[in-house]
């Protein structure tokens, strides 16, 4: 749609600021942004967008920006790269109605009418959440994304990197505008921290008045007893520290609720219910437990592990890469070499997953951001 190809494109100077300096080796730097998992996922939306343009009109400079998005990135030239992209991207911009027609003629006949429009809202998810609950609020979205639902196009999350508000746009507009535009369905994450956050009460009025689908999930530590205002104790809400099975239960209806909204079909069951449990337990604190567990016995390596320690011993700078995009969903990167993507085979994926997650505990691979991984000396030693 031309509203979202719009948000992308103006959202540039938010993706710009990713650029980081990184060493290249033998005395040489430059500035990298291929690594940041934020700026793929801008790059594989611009390219879609494009695409359904493209399948409509057949525009050479179009698919000269589809070939561009989609070209492999030289390391020492990816500001020039960029600087390129967003030079076609905003002429496109600039030029936005030739490519959207359709629109530009609902828009007009909409005008005409008073204002009217028998068009169709698009969907979209609304996180509202306390600020101080990020990392709670980061897993839940990551649980969205498993059902191939997009950051910003799909799910607008005020507080996370590639969710949020885009670069000098006005938060309180740019609020507004989501609720009067779009078909919401808001998630409220309820805890201590909520309710005590104005702007959080705030979206909670506006949600009630607007009628709005919602979906309360109580993070763990938070009773139903504490619900308040518009949205209490009386509405149906998902305790994500209750019964198992019946957080399960309430997280598949939910699923299917979103994917009839947003007509999704395709998903996976398996994808969905690997993510789901994964959620569960992260959110409980699970995981942390039972990683302190599995460190305080003596380091095992698998032949798995062996694989991955000796790839990324000669890759350059000794990195992995772990990112992610529409058409792969995660992937393991080291060097040039893609060694695992999660589509179309996951069970492949699994196995360098889990070869991961254990030179991680066993301090062979130690992580430098959520996308960079780095083998420890422990784990050039390990190879030798």
């Amino acid at each position: 749609m031309k509203k979202d190809l719009i948000e992308l494109i103006d959202s540039r100077k938010e993706i710009e600021k990713m650029f980081h300096p990184f060493d290249g080796g033998m005395g040489t730097s430059f500035e990298r942004i291929s690594d940041v998992p934020e700026f793929q996922n801008w790059l594989q939306e611009i390219k879609l967008e494009l695409q359904g343009i493209y399948d409509r009109t057949h525009d050479t400079f179009v698919w000269e920006t589809i070939n561009l998005c989609g070209k492999r990135l030289d390391d020492f030239t990816e500001k020039k790269y960029f600087i390129e992209l967003v030079g076609k991207l905003q002429a496109i911009r600039k030029n936005i109605d030739k490519y959207y027609p359709d629109e530009k003629k609902e828009a007009e006949l909409s005008h005409s009418q008073g204002g009217v429009s028998g068009m169709k809202k698009k969907p979209l998810i609304f996180i509202s959440h306390s600020s101080k609950n990020k990392d709670q609020v980061a897993k839940i979205a990551d649980l969205l994304r498993s059902i191939n639902l997009s950051p910003r196009r799909d799910i607008f999350c005020s507080s996370l990197p590639g969710y949020g508000i885009p670069n000098g746009a006005n938060i309180f507009d740019f609020l507004r505008e989501r609720f009067l535009n779009y078909d919401l369905h808001i998630i409220f994450v309820h805890s201590p921290e909520y309710y005590e956050s104005p702007v959080s009460l705030n979206e909670m009025g506006a949600a009630w008045v607007l009628r709005a689908n919602a979906t309360s999930m109580l993070l763990p530590g938070f009773d139903f007893s504490g619900m308040k205002g518009v949205i209490g104790s009386d509405c149906i809400a998902i305790k994500l520290d209750g019964d198992r099975s019946e957080v399960k239960d309430r997280l598949n209806q939910l699923r299917r609720e979103l994917e009839s909204e947003f007509d999704i079909s395709d998903n996976e069951d398996i994808i969905w219910e690997e993510a789901r449990d994964k959620f569960i337990s992260e959110i409980n604190g699970d995981v942390s437990a039972q990683n302190e567990n599995i460190s305080a016995a003596p380091a095992l390596i698998t032949e798995e592990m062996k694989q991955l320690l000796k790839k990324v011993a000669v890759a350059p700078g000794g990195q992995i890469l772990i990112t992610s995009d529409l058409e792969s969903g995660t992937y393991i990167q080291i060097g040039s070499e893609v060694v695992a993507k999660e589509y179309p085979d996951r069970r492949e994926y699994a196995v360098w997953e889990e070869a991961l997650n254990a030179c991680l505990q066993a301090k062979y691979i130690e992580r430098k951001s959520e996308a960079i991984c780095v083998i420890t000396n422990a784990g050039y030693k390990a190879v030798e």
